[in-house]
């Protein structure tokens, strides 16, 4: 029996896939107790870990899965009449907009789909939160200016705007959805400069399709893995032969271990998706 063997584990969201390769042992396999599936959906962070960059991850791969070219990336930012003065607050009119927004789209028999982003910080000299603000990516399919007029408190002559919005078509560039996605995983929130344990820093909708994730133990040989690991081009000829109709993200990341050997990790996203940008 083969002592180790190269485990290949993708992470597919959409057009875009993460691949991960490294060696196994079928002693580590024997003491993992989890059952082996071909495909398994990947869950949200636990909510203690909503300001991990595990969360942070599993955010930008739910962007790739679920939206692209078509749908609506939001800016909603408050007057000084209307600004919260908690995130509690925030939360409110989150509510209450969120709910503006369904009817919307439920009377165009539209279906609709977002990613809420709330950004704040505190401020710690005078002990307050400064100026929250949200950025939202949600799906199209309806006017835009009537996505726009949800931003608001009341209804018909006593309605009125609680701020500045706009609402901007998602533009896919040649990195996709990638500076989309880093932008709005990456905004702050904090008290002392670190993040807040255990405050949720994004939501969603609960009919997002959910990325996967697949592991084959029989692709790859460890001498392919050695030869990616050691050429000066990181295998770039290797992957691309493995993996065709995909290009690649960003740089082929090799790193060899002394205790578990090779590990390699590449980016890549799939050719001719017009929703994603990629050409």
């Amino acid at each position: 029996m083969v002592k180790s063997f190269v485990r290949e584990k993708r992470t597919v969201a959409g057009s875009y896939m993460e691949v991960d390769l490294y060696v196994r042992t079928w002693q580590q396999e024997l003491k993992c107790k989890e059952p082996r599936k071909r495909k398994k959906k990947l869950t949200r962070p636990a909510q203690g870990n909503w300001n991990s960059q595990k969360s942070k991850k599993y955010a930008k791969l739910l962007i790739y899965t679920n939206f692209g070219k078509g749908d609506y990336y939001l800016t909603l930012t408050y007057d000084d009449k209307h600004l919260p003065k908690t995130p509690e607050d925030a939360k409110r009119h989150q509510e209450n907009v969120l709910k503006k927004m369904k009817r919307l789209y439920q009377k165009n028999e539209v279906e609709m789909k977002y990613m809420w982003f709330t950004e704040y910080q505190f401020d710690d000299d005078q002990g307050y939160i400064k100026r929250i603000h949200h950025h939202v990516i949600m799906s199209g399919g309806v006017s835009r200016d009537d996505v726009e007029a949800c931003w608001s408190v009341g209804r018909g002559s006593k309605k009125e705007m609680i701020g500045r919005t706009q609402a901007r078509l998602i533009q896919p560039n040649e990195n996709g959805l990638e500076e989309l996605a880093n932008y709005v995983t990456s905004q702050e929130k904090h008290i002392n400069g670190r993040w807040k344990k255990g405050t949720k820093r994004w939501s969603c909708s609960k009919n997002l399709e959910k990325p996967y994730e697949t592991k084959n133990d029989h692709r790859w040989s460890q001498r392919k893995l050695e030869a990616v690991g050691k050429s000066t081009d990181a295998g770039l000829e290797i992957f691309m032969a493995k993996y065709p109709g995909y290009r690649l993200l960003s740089d082929i990341k090799a790193r060899n271990l002394e205790d578990s050997g090779w590990h390699v990790h590449v980016e890549l996203l799939k050719y001719g998706d017009e929703r994603t940008g990629s050409t």
